[in-house]
């Protein structure tokens, strides 16, 4: 089942439709096509087309804003109707609405605003099943310093990369966070603004709290005060988690480290994979089998729970069979050791696999994604290869 949405604009003026598509372009999750004449009112019979939003403008040539908009909703029942008009009269905006549109935009219009237009339209189609929800992903880490935050920042930024998937990155490390820095984003609001007002949760709320990276994640921070995030609740990740899977494709967590409560509990339920990130040292391996442990106590299922081993260096004091026994399976991504390249992008305040895409580490991040998606030639791969070319 697709995420992308399908908008048919017919739009009588050829500056109103070449801005429109000025606004939409920018937009993740939406393809545009252009519909002449009146074929929105000679009905579905004249286009195989389906849109899920049509969108017109006051044509002065047409019938009245009622009839028209009524008979459009008459032949496409099941598509959400968007008008556009520079007219603000309260009775046109009043004849409109009750002729079946959804949304009456007046010009000037704003990508923001219609943005969260198209959003509320994603979100109700997810709501019925006629649009697929997106993946969750936890990153936890089974001790501080082992990196869990870079892997989640840089995994978010790539699954970016991709022109047409919607990324969400949220902090879940209430006490501590920092993956702001990484992103050297000096956040307005943060998830404490959400749960704050957690009675306002809607679209464009969630939108209007988020931070927008450069890389074309959104990005919603944790609180600045550690204090802050008593207010902070299990079902407030429960409504805002429920939202984000109906508008992005993707939805990263970095939780904080070998913390489970009630929140991260949540997290961990609503999410597809929980990666739990570990190294080669004796504290980080012992911390791993104690985590997997209590993350599994609360019910989440081994299948779900995957071990990243990040900075392996093959040779090291402990083979990755000797770890591995710890473990109840076996580890399921490998990172080889770019110490020095990731201290300089996080330096930087730029994520790796856009700062230095031919970095081994950003390298190895593409093919995690593409692991976790299912796109691997080799699903038994693990991110780093032996002398002879085999997966360890």
């Amino acid at each position: 089942m697709s995420k992308e949405l399908l908008l048919a604009m017919q739009i009588s003026s050829l500056e109103r439709a070449k801005a429109l598509r000025a606004l939409t372009k920018p937009i993740k999750g939406v393809n545009v096509i252009q519909w002449s004449g009146s074929l929105a009112e000679k009905g579905s019979d004249s286009d195989k087309l389906t849109p899920d939003i049509i969108l017109i403008d006051d044509n002065p040539e047409s019938d009245d804003v009622f009839t028209r908009v009524k008979m459009i909703k008459a032949h496409f029942p099941q598509a959400t109707l968007f008008f556009v008009s520079d007219n603000k009269d309260p009775h046109q905006i009043i004849k409109a609405m009750k002729a079946g549109a959804s949304e009456y935009l007046v010009e000037p219009l704003s990508e923001e605003i219609l943005n969260n237009a198209i959003d509320e339209v994603r979100a109700k189609l997810a709501n019925s099943g006629r649009l697929s929800q997106g993946r969750v992903y936890s990153f936890i880490s089974a001790k501080g310093g082992v990196g869990s935050t870079v892997l989640a920042v840089n995994t978010a930024v790539a699954l970016a990369m991709n022109k047409k998937a919607t990324v969400a990155l949220l902090d879940m490390s209430f006490q501590s966070g920092d993956t702001s820095v990484l992103l050297d984003i000096l956040p307005q609001n943060t998830i404490a603004d959400i749960s704050a007002n957690i009675h306002r949760l809607d679209v464009s709320f969630l939108h209007g709290v988020m931070s927008h990276h450069s890389s074309g994640i959104d990005f919603l921070p944790a609180p600045p005060n550690p204090e802050d995030s008593d207010e902070i609740h299990s079902e407030h990740i429960t409504n805002i988690l429920n939202l984000s899977r109906k508008l992005y494709d993707h939805v990263i967590l970095d939780c904080a480290s070998m913390h489970v409560n009630n929140c991260s509990i949540e997290s961990f339920k609503q999410s597809d994979k929980v990666f739990v990130v570990t190294d080669m040292s004796m504290p980080s391996i012992r911390n791993t089998v104690r985590l997997c442990k209590m993350i599994r106590k609360f019910g989440i299922s081994l299948d779900k729970i995957e071990i990243v081993i990040n900075r392996y260096i093959k040779g090291g004091a402990l083979s990755l069979a000797e770890i591995e026994k710890n473990f109840d399976k076996p580890s399921y991504w490998l990172i080889p050791n770019d110490f020095g390249e990731i201290v300089s992008s996080i330096n930087r305040g730029v994520p790796l696999v856009k700062l230095s895409p031919g970095a081994p580490f950003s390298k190895n991040v593409v093919e995690f994604i593409k692991k976790f998606q299912g796109l691997l030639d080799n699903q038994d791969f693990r991110g780093i290869k032996g002398t002879f070319g085999k997966s360890i």
